[in-house]
């Protein structure tokens, strides 16, 4: 398995598809790792060379002390791209990877071609506060279970939810196996998150997509997004939560696909 240590970490990370191909980077959501995007690779890698990493304290990488800003996660990308040579790319951020592709794209425009931001936010605001250390306050009083059982019904599309129990169940099964100070620390992290006033610093074309059922981020977030980034556009998916690429990846693929791809 590759692993690359970058700022004193080691990172996991996957490479995808033909080395010649346009670079396309897809980041994690909060809680999440590599695995998440598992049904929209195979679609992706037959275009585009396609890294995914698990950012500090997911999945594989390493746990440091924390917690870790957006700012620090960019860090931790850019060294990461600086050592396999890759200088301009595409990213698709979700949820959490997408506040650090923004972050990115807004610091540093060179570096990104197309973005694509898939239910998302521009801001820790009051509620997204109040929604973020209710997860803290159930991890610390009843461990990973319990953080997931209270994030559950802000996360999944009501379809989604009644149609895939197995995949409910295998969800809480993975989440409780975290470690909690992993979990913690990358919540932690994002509640000082803002880029207010600096979503107009974006250069590049960018795509931002909304489920309309997302509870967690909802739709008002993607659209003040879209707003506020100049060559932007917003679609929105009826029926989806906030994790559209578990509860519709064929919408999603064709979606980055059309957005990616030259005309």
């Amino acid at each position: 398995m590759p692993y690359q240590r970058v700022n004193d970490v080691q990172i996991y990370y996957e490479r995808h598809g033909r080395d010649e191909a346009f670079p396309l980077v897809c980041i994690n959501g909060l809680l999440s790792d590599t695995t998440s995007w598992a049904l929209q690779v195979p679609a992706l890698q037959e275009h585009f060379h396609v890294l995914t990493y698990d950012c500090r304290s997911q999945g594989l990488s390493d746990i440091p002390p924390g917690p870790y800003s957006q700012a620090l996660h960019v860090a931790d990308l850019l060294g990461l791209l600086n050592v396999l040579g890759i200088e301009r790319l595409h990213i698709v951020g979700l949820s959490n990877g997408g506040t650090i592709a923004m972050w990115l794209a807004a610091h540093h425009p060179e570096r990104v071609a197309r973005l694509v931001l898939i239910d998302t936010f521009p801001v820790v605001d009051a509620v997204m506060r109040v929604k973020l250390e209710s997860w803290l306050r159930a991890l610390a009083l009843g461990g990973t279970a319990a953080r997931y059982d209270v994030a559950l019904p802000w996360v999944y599309g009501n379809r989604f939810i009644r149609d895939n129990p197995d995949v409910i169940a295998q969800g809480r099964e993975k989440a409780i196996q975290r470690d909690p100070l992993a979990v913690r620390t990358m919540i932690e992290g994002t509640l000082d998150y803002s880029l207010d006033g600096k979503l107009e610093q974006i250069q590049a074309p960018t795509l931002v997509i909304a489920g309309e059922e997302d509870l967690l981020t909802p739709v008002w977030y993607s659209e003040q997004i879209a707003a506020s980034i100049p060559h932007a556009q917003l679609q929105r998916i009826a029926g989806a939560g906030h994790v559209p690429t578990l509860e519709c990846p064929d919408v999603i693929n064709t979606m980055l696909l059309d957005f990616l791809l030259p005309a």
